[in-house]
């Protein structure tokens, strides 16, 4: 009788264990100490599944990256080598465009390749990337303009170093890699968690630290997102909705922030004043200008955003969400109990 005591009681000790799921490959018992530290576990909670970012995930910075290094090597080939005799016209205006006046010709072409990113609301089109860009435009401007004060006799001699030159390729190599090297590590601070009780989504960048944790009987809806790009590349973001839908519904609206910080016109401006006021007031309006977009924010922040296999990472949260609630939590009650009856 003892036996049997004995052996009913280690298949019930070990019952509950059958019914834990299987660790996946990002999560192992020699680091889920680690990851139970780095992602705040609570007690009794254990990770099911971790992910991050994809390398596809931050396209449009890499893009952006590339952009401003080509352009940098545009006006470097100008300036270094001509054109041959079988070259085609429309070599030769570039060539000519770029060579005879490099620095109006750039920082132009730099303020267009600003506005299209302002207009085209991807992930770089925030003020961040904004400003970088609007300084990048600026600074062989601000070299030469040192230079032409100085030779006019506004200044005694130049403020910036003689040695201090705009070199095309240079900086289109440093500006590329910053940015390049910028989007890898942002990517990199991002990492996202499904528990056996909530979703994680934490973010780990420089000095700064967040953490979001949204509890299974919170979420109510689960969206996937998945463009053009991510449906090729099988990436997407999924994003978890609450009943509260807070930080998650974003709109963006298209108004015209430059013409907010441009100068102010006061009466007692003269007339030639109040004019070139206007003038920068609309150029920086139209400068800064963005496209309305309305919809379900995909903020990194607040989403498993840009990871590989979205649908799979849906069924997975779909998955712990249902072993999660009420009506789970009871059926499992009710087969507790109907196998101690039947015992």
């Amino acid at each position: 009788m003892s036996d049997e005591e004995t052996t009913t009681e280690t298949a019930e000790e070990a019952s509950p264990a059958k019914e834990e799921p299987a660790a996946t490959a990002a999560v192992s018992p020699e680091n889920s100490r680690e990851l139970a530290q780095k992602f705040g576990l609570v007690s009794g909670e254990e990770i099911r599944h971790v992910v991050a970012p994809s390398i596809f995930a931050f396209w449009s910075m890499y893009m952006l990256g590339l952009i401003v290094f080509a352009v940098h090597m545009i006006f470097w080939w100008a300036g270094t080598f001509k054109t041959g005799e079988d070259a085609s016209v429309l070599v030769d205006l570039i060539h000519i465009a770029a060579d005879s006046a490099p620095t109006v010709t750039y920082t132009m072409l730099m303020l267009v390749v600003l506005w299209f990113n302002r207009m085209l609301n991807v992930g770089t089109s925030g003020k961040g990337f904004s400003f970088l860009l609007f300084l990048i435009a600026l600074i062989p401007s601000l070299i030469e303009l040192d230079d032409v004060l100085s030779s006019l006799g506004v200044t005694e001699k130049e403020i910036l170093p003689s040695f201090f030159e705009y070199s095309f390729l240079m900086w289109g190599i440093g500006w590329g890699a910053f940015i390049i090297i910028f989007t890898i590590w942002t990517q990199r601070s991002y990492s996202y968690a499904i528990t056996s009780q909530a979703v994680i989504l934490q973010q780990d960048f420089m000095m700064s630290r967040s953490r979001r944790r949204f509890l299974y009987s919170n979420v109510q809806e689960i969206n996937v997102r998945q463009g053009a790009i991510g449906k090729m590349m099988n990436f997407g973001s999924v994003i978890p909705m609450t009943s509260t839908g807070l930080d998650l519904q974003e709109t963006t609206t298209g108004v015209a922030v430059g013409a907010s910080v441009g100068p102010e016109v006061n009466e007692g401006d003269s007339a030639p004043t109040k004019t070139g006021k206007r003038l920068i007031k609309a150029f920086l309006a139209i400068l800064m200008f963005q496209r309305t977009k309305r919809g379900v924010s995909q903020n990194p922040k607040h989403c498993f955003f840009g990871v590989h296999d979205p649908w799979g990472l849906e069924t997975k949260i779909s998955e712990a969400t249902g072993e999660a609630s009420e009506s789970a939590l009871l059926t499992k009650i009710a087969d507790k109990l109907d196998q101690q009856a039947a015992q």
